[in-house]
């Protein structure tokens, strides 16, 4: 039933009237979004391996990144490939998600590991970088993003020469 107003016009019932709620707020809710700034990676302060093996290996990665938007973004997901001595040893995965402060610089350790891919040749590698002293480890690839409800995928690139002695 609708309920005349004065001028003589309906008004329209409350579900109608609710339709138009979401039309109204979104963008409102969106204003937010469109505030995004590029996170800048710096570079990679330090490297170091905590695991290496036959199978593949784990290391933990500490990158500096620049963060300029008023919000906080996780960093999760990754497609990249781990480089060791600029050969292709695997796909690298995080071992948990790293949380990038809003409207900060800051250096962020990031775990890594890498199953070595079957058939890789990777034992001359590990006895060069052995006999050698230093081993460069790279990644390449792109990661998700996630500040609140949004995502998206950045790609990136990092390489650190390591001492091992």
């Amino acid at each position: 039933m609708a309920i005349l107003r004065a001028s003589g016009l309906p008004w329209p019932a409350t579900p109608n009237r609710a339709a138009f709620l979401p039309a109204l707020l979104l963008p409102l809710l969106l204003t937010g979004c469109l505030n995004y700034h590029e996170v800048e990676l710096l570079g990679v302060r330090d490297a170091r391996l905590t695991r290496m093996d036959a199978k593949g290996l784990s290391a933990v990665i500490n990158v500096e990144v620049n963060n300029p938007n008023d919000f906080r973004i996780t960093v999760t997901n990754p497609d990249a490939d781990l480089y060791l001595n600029d050969v292709a040893i695997g796909k690298a995965e995080l071992d948990s998600a790293v949380v990038l402060a809003p409207n900060s610089t800051a250096t962020y350790a990031v775990p890594l590991r890498a199953d070595f891919a079957e058939g890789q040749g990777v034992l001359p590698l590990l006895l060069g970088s052995a006999l050698s002293g230093t081993m460069k480890l790279g990644v390449k690839g792109t990661v998700e993003g996630r500040a609140r409800w949004l995502r998206k995928r950045f790609p990136f690139e990092a390489q650190h020469a390591m001492n091992l002695r």
